[in-house]
């Protein structure tokens, strides 16, 4: 892993951090043009305080957009609400650096900068909660721009005048809540896409190899089948009046039979070596589920030399079902290790995910089905077994030692 990736993944398992890094951005950029407009404001030294303390709370809560969205979206409004029902103030545009004008123009407060951070705070329910809170958070989004609207039209000073720049005002504020909104499920839905693509992928990749070994069975099989059945039915024919051509039959029966049973023995040992999960399987696994865009990242160390073949089909299918589950289960832009590891009498195998971006993930993933049976798949191997969340992440991980029959834990 390159530096690079490094960061990406602390990033991704430490979202508080990130986001309060793109709050602190953020403050950088709209806090000293907000101040500005508030130390040059004539009005009630409370409502000032109050504008600055929600304009605050508004810029604080982008640090919570992932870990705790809709609580965060709930501070922000309330901050708005509050912010919209302050008396409008008047400023001076000279210390501003406003051309043109020497009077003062009366604007409400919720025209600092800061407010436009509300947007952060909708294209994160829209992006990462499920279609009714987001619909709720437009609700909510779409009301506030009407309520600004009207109470832009008590500034009568900030305004060119009339009824128009009124409505163009309400359009300009509806199509940014809407069209950040759709930016948000954009996201959301991808993210679901490439999920069911990534669960599609391991299916097909099963269903294949039904496909397959039917396709063996028959080619191999099924002719040789069919001239004991043709061979049969005609030594039964002509048993009472010709024996020796009955006897010949069988003959042939007998030696058709042959055949068939070592191609059977054949087919099978092809299918034990080839179509059987194995270890030599897994990067084909683990590249058929990265090609649907899952950030997936495999580490080997040593070899396999102490595996048992039954072992090797419980690891092999550990990983594909910690895979599944990462998809399922993970929020968006998951980043996924695989690390298998053989050190002198012992294999190693883990499944590690990030947890994405999202911490609405089942809360006991461990509990499904398709884990306990690759839990049952481990013990009855003789190996050990652990599964639960680690550092904000998920991890699935196996152990086999060679001589020894491990435990569930």
């Amino acid at each position: 892993m390159t530096w690079t990736d490094r960061v990406d993944r602390w990033t991704r398992r430490h979202p508080l951090v990130s986001d309060a890094l793109l709050a602190l951005g953020i403050a950088v950029m709209l806090g000293p043009p907000s101040l500005d407009i508030l130390l040059v404001a004539e009005s009630p030294a409370w409502a000032l305080w109050g504008a600055g303390l929600c304009g605050a709370a508004v810029l604080a809560t982008v640090a919570l957009r992932r870990v705790a969205a809709e609580a965060a979206f709930v501070v922000a409004s309330l901050a708005m609400a509050v912010t919209v029902t302050l008396p409008n103030t008047m400023v001076s545009p000279a210390p501003l650096g406003l051309a043109g004008a020497s009077d003062g123009m009366e604007i409400p407060l919720f025209f600092l900068p800061s407010s436009a951070v509300y947007l952060v705070h909708l294209y994160a329910v829209a992006a990462w909660r499920p279609l009714p809170k987001s619909l709720l958070a437009l609700g909510i989004s779409v009301t506030g721009a009407l309520l600004c609207t009207a109470r832009t039209a008590t500034a009568y000073g900030a305004l060119p005048a009339g009824w128009l720049t009124l409505l163009l005002a309400l359009l300009a504020l509806v199509a940014a809540v809407a069209g950040t909104w759709a930016a948000g499920r954009f996201r959301f839905e991808r993210r679901q896409r490439l999920g069911e693509e990534a669960e599609e992928a391991v299916e097909r990749a099963a269903a294949d190899e039904r496909r397959r070994i039917a396709r063996d069975m028959h080619d191999i099989v099924a002719h040789s089948l069919a001239v004991i059945v043709r061979q049969a039915e005609g030594g039964s024919a002509i048993a009472a009046k010709s024996p020796d051509r009955a006897a010949e039959a069988l003959s042939v029966i007998a030696g058709t039979a042959r055949e068939a049973l070592a191609d059977m023995r054949g087919t099978l040992r092809v299918l034990r070596e080839a179509g059987r999960p194995s270890l030599a399987g897994i990067p084909a696994l683990v590249e058929r589920v990265r090609a649907t865009g899952v950030d997936v990242r495999l580490t080997e160390r040593g070899s396999a030399d102490a595996l048992t073949a039954g072992a090797a089909m419980a690891a092999y299918r550990l990983i594909q079902e910690a895979l599944t589950n990462s998809v399922k289960h993970a929020g968006p832009h998951v980043c996924v290790t695989v690390t298998v590891t053989h050190i002198p009498g012992a294999s190693v195998f883990a499944v590690e995910d990030d947890g994405g971006d999202d911490e609405e993930r089942a809360s006991l993933p461990g509990a499904g089905a398709g884990l306990r049976g690759v839990r049952e798949r481990v013990r009855a191997a003789g190996g050990t077994f652990e599964a639960g969340p680690v550092d904000g992440g998920f991890e699935v991980r196996a152990e086999f030692r060679a001589g020894e029959r491990g435990a569930v834990k």
